[in-house]
């Protein structure tokens, strides 16, 4: 009985920790892109994503639409990020054709088309930089060379290289955008 107790007190209290995380997030988030979002225009939707930057990134779009999936998704955004005590613009992000969104995970965020993916990162000093890109080119016999640029190197990689790489992109999480300033906090 009293083991039972010691978990049931213990299962409590990581909930109780668990929301106040979860509720300092969203307090952050509010209180670094609030006034942005309560700025923006009347056809713009923004989304509040986590990935590899050390704060929330704030994405922004006029263009997004139905997934199919009930997601509002965009293959063109800007990109905002707390840079000392100030929101700003460090970037603008495209995909190429709508099977291609935008999308993000804990590595950074995704741009594609039916030839290519980019990831790109935010360092420490809030600036947004090409992490990855891989690539798939045919010459006249159409016979395809695949490549993987990182940083200032570009190599040569397999076709099972390129579709595993291509994968994180596919695995990556859908940006879903959101609309009005209430959303401020997500």
């Amino acid at each position: 009985m009293p083991k039972t107790k010691n978990l049931v007190i213990f299962l409590a209290l990581l909930a109780v920790l668990f929301s106040l995380y979860a509720c300092g997030k969203e307090s952050n988030n509010a209180d670094i892109y609030g006034e942005t979002v309560s700025k923006l225009a009347d056809d713009e939707r923004f989304a509040i994503i986590d990935t590899n930057a050390p704060l929330p990134v704030l994405l922004v779009t006029a263009h997004a639409y139905d997934d199919g999936n009930g997601n509002q998704v965009a293959i063109e955004c800007d990109v905002y990020y707390l840079v000392g005590k100030e929101v700003k613009k460090i970037g603008t992000l495209e995909s190429m054709g709508t099977a291609y969104p935008i999308s993000y995970d804990e590595k950074g965020i995704y741009t594609a088309s039916g030839h290519t993916m980019h990831r790109f990162a935010i360092d420490t000093s809030g600036t947004m930089i090409p992490a990855e890109g891989i690539y798939v080119q045919y010459d006249e016999n159409g016979t395809p060379t695949y490549t993987m640029e990182k940083g200032n190197e570009i190599t040569v990689i397999t076709e099972e290289d390129f579709n595993t790489a291509f994968e994180n992109y596919s695995n990556a999480a859908v940006v879903n955008f959101a609309d009005g300033a209430s959303n401020a906090a997500r």
